[in-house]
């Protein structure tokens, strides 16, 4: 009687019309209720209601108002769920049902769920595996319901944090396939090299050795002039046919992951860490560049390139060098007189670097890397902060003039290649970032200068951006540089040359390092065939998505298992109520993030941790601040000294307080 009845069709659309109708994303809570988060506002979702939807679900809702003119949403309608695919912890209920707990911090209700006929393994409560969601209340109304199609590792396994993570940003624990052999691939002659004396500078346990140098001065009529310097780089293409399953496999992973304890190859192992590997006193094909300089580090002649044997005659490593140049007592010493020239020539030419760098480009901010102590079965022995020493700058100068030659080549002789790209400030933040200046930038120029400075057309050119920086290497505290921080761009790679701001530079184009990063083993590819005047592809843009994705990845995994130990490490040390230096890195209503200077953990610090009264609390977005009373107290980039008062390890995150 009902059936395709056009007057009930037409009443049902009228009741529809009338409704207020609102897309947004649900925000859960800690307790049973919710939010709906749209463009405008936030709506309240009723507990009864949370139940059709999940944190982080994109959902359309009807606007109810309810007793005392409250609104409240009432879910509808799936646009988009928060869970595919995701992590979970295996739990077995009180009637032998499978369940799951999503690894997630903000979703806490268990999931029904079965297994994939692929999933051999036994499970029992506290294993760590990978499942899809097969039904949401919304989209078939029907419960929650989802199958596990991975095992990821046993409840037990000390290094769930690396193989939960890695498996969440769907990334392989195990290296590249090998081939059964590897035969020289290269067709074209090769240069001998073998007697330079390259030597290899890198920790005491690397494996996996990419780059070697050489280095000798420039001489005329018995009186230095300048430098030569000679790059010689791993060349794994000499060994992997360009539609091999390997290259392919490389070009999905795009980067070894480098994690706490060892390290994930972009590469079969039998390649980065031996047949590629430029381990002292082994004949290994290489990608040379030779480079010269004047004394004060200018390049004086186009760099060339050639593919060469070369043979490195000695390992040496960070700490060794930067303590035989320190003048440290009872160091390392050098074992013959050739190493002892390497090592002091490449000081002065890094120092020489250095210094241009300073002038004519940017330098990197010193920050320190924080190292993790494992044991062998997981567990953490110490987080230490290490600083960057004279042996790796030695390195990092070599590698960046290097790079800067190779943006010049590609850019001149290939007319491609895949180029890192940075342009600064982004377009609509640009006229932030001149009020932002003008305001907290005083030195002796006139304000009339100072606009001029930093007037938007200036702030958007290389040389604009560069004189900013220095500027700001003068302020006091990093807080004008990491409010400007939030204004730029993101770094991209680029097939055509483009100027990267962040280091000061024309063009740059990494090739130094093609054993871990796919982008190096295509720019070899182009240089290698320009060498032979050999045919070649300019990189496709689905090459260059990948490696933003790719990179994106890699922090995210090196991120997240951070956290996950530094809760680890933390926890151990609660009993003793430690307190610690902290900077602050960003602040919101909630309270402020803060990284301990120490060890580099990221602390939480509720709102309420800073003042008991909500109402005399106010967050400055603008500025990032914070405000008591009227009064500026807490600010992007302050030093305050703070206590731990809780680790979630279920949640990875850190909470404390301000010390008193």
């Amino acid at each position: 009687m009902f059936q395709n009845n056009p007057i009930l069709s037409q009443l049902k659309q009228q009741i529809r019309d009338s409704q207020v109708w609102v897309e947004g994303t649900v925000k859960g809570t800690d307790k049973a209720y919710g939010f709906l988060d749209s463009d405008k506002k936030s709506y309240f979702i009723p507990p009864t209601a949370m139940k059709k939807v999940m944190h982080g679900d994109k959902i359309k809702a009807v606007i109810e108002t309810v007793a005392e003119d409250r609104e409240q949403a009432e879910p509808k309608e799936l646009v988009e769920p928060m869970l595919s695919r995701f992590v979970a912890k295996v739990r077995w209920n009180k009637d032998r049902k499978l369940t799951l707990l999503v690894d997630h911090p903000l979703i806490s209700q268990p999931i029904m769920a079965n297994l994939h006929k692929s999933v051999e393994q036994k499970l029992k409560d506290g294993d760590w595996v990978v499942a899809i969601l097969k039904t949401h209340p919304l989209r078939d109304d029907r419960l929650f319901f989802a199958q596990v199609i991975e095992f990821i590792c046993s409840a037990e396994d000390q290094f769930a944090p690396w193989w939960v993570t890695l498996a969440r940003h769907q990334q392989s624990r195990y290296p590249v396939q090998g081939a059964e052999s590897y035969q020289m691939l290269d067709q074209q002659s090769r240069q001998d090299l073998t007697a330079l004396f390259f030597v290899t500078i890198d920790s005491a346990n690397t494996q996996d050795m990419d780059d070697a140098l050489y280095i000798e001065p420039i001489k005329q009529d018995s009186e230095q002039t300048g430098w030569k310097l000679v790059v010689a780089i791993a060349d794994p293409t000499a060994y992997i046919a360009i539609d091999s399953q390997i290259e392919k496999d490389a070009a999905q992973r795009c980067f070894t992951h480098y994690l706490p304890g060892f390290n994930v190859p972009m590469l079969p192992r039998e390649l980065s860490d031996d047949l590629c590997s430029l381990m002292p006193n082994e004949k290994r094909p290489a990608l040379v560049c030779y480079i010269e300089t004047d004394l004060a580090g200018n390049i004086i002649h186009s760099p060339y390139f050639v593919s060469a044997y070369v043979q490195s005659k000695a390992k040496l490593t960070y700490d060794g060098v930067s303590d035989y140049l320190d003048n440290v007592e009872n160091s390392w010493q050098p074992e013959n007189t050739e190493i002892k020239q390497q090592i002091e020539n490449l000081h002065q030419f890094a120092l020489a670097r250095i210094q241009w760098r300073k002038n004519n480009a940017l330098l990197f901010k010193e920050k320190p890397d924080y190292a993790f102590e494992l044991a062998e079965n997981g567990n953490i022995i110490n987080i230490k902060a290490e600083h960057r020493r004279i042996a790796h700058k030695i390195v990092e100068e070599a590698m960046v003039i290097a790079n800067i030659c190779a943006a010049e080549y590609l850019a001149e002789k290939v007319k491609c290649g895949i180029f890192s790209k940075h342009l600064g400030f982004d377009p609509k933040h640009l006229s932030l970032a001149n009020e932002f200046l003008l305001t907290h930038i005083a030195n002796d120029q006139s304000q009339e200068a100072l606009a001029e400075r930093y007037s938007v057309e200036n702030l958007s050119t290389l040389t604009g951006y560069c004189d900013m920086q220095r500027d700001l290497e003068q302020q006091q505290n990093n807080y004008v540089q990491l409010r400007l921080r939030r204004l730029l761009q993101p770094a991209e790679f680029s097939s055509e040359i483009a100027p990267h701001f962040g280091m000061g530079l024309n063009g740059y184009a990494t090739w130094t390092s093609p054993i871990r990063k796919y982008s190096d083993m295509v720019n070899h590819r182009l240089i290698k065939a320009t060498i032979i005047d050999q045919q070649y592809d300019k990189p496709q843009p689905e090459t260059l998505k990948r490696l933003q994705e790719a990179r994106r990845q890699n922090r995210l995994v090196e991120r997240d298992i951070a956290d996950w130990l530094y809760c680890r490490y933390l926890a151990e040390n609660m009993a003793k109520q430690p307190h610690f230096e902290a900077e602050i890195v960003d602040i919101m209503r909630g309270g402020l993030r803060v990284q301990l200077l120490e060890n580099g953990a990221f602390v939480f610090i509720p709102a309420p941790m800073l003042h008991n009264n909500k109402e005399e609390m106010q967050y400055n977005a603008e500025q990032i601040a914070m405000y008591i009373q009227g009064e500026k107290v807490y600010q992007l980039g302050d030093l305050i000294r703070i206590k731990l008062i809780e680790v979630r390890e279920n949640t990875r995150s850190i909470v404390g307080d301000i010390a008193v």
